[in-house]
């Protein structure tokens, strides 16, 4: 239930700035499992690469 929450939190969660998907709790539950961890493989991954890349533009400063 815990995994299941977490994954909930994952879609839904609006970053400051507006970095994410913004999908609603109604449009979350409506997903078939499949999806919904596609996207919350998905997020984790650009997640990542948009911290590399700020990692990056801040060495060059």
């Amino acid at each position: 239930m815990e995994t299941w929450r977490e994954g909930l939190f994952q879609l839904c969660w609006q970053q400051h700035g507006g970095s994410g998907l913004a999908v609603t709790v109604h449009d979350a539950l409506e997903l078939p499992t499949t999806d919904r961890d596609w996207l919350i493989e998905r997020i984790g991954r650009q997640r990542a690469r948009e911290a590399k890349e700020l990692e990056k533009a801040a060495k060059r400063r």
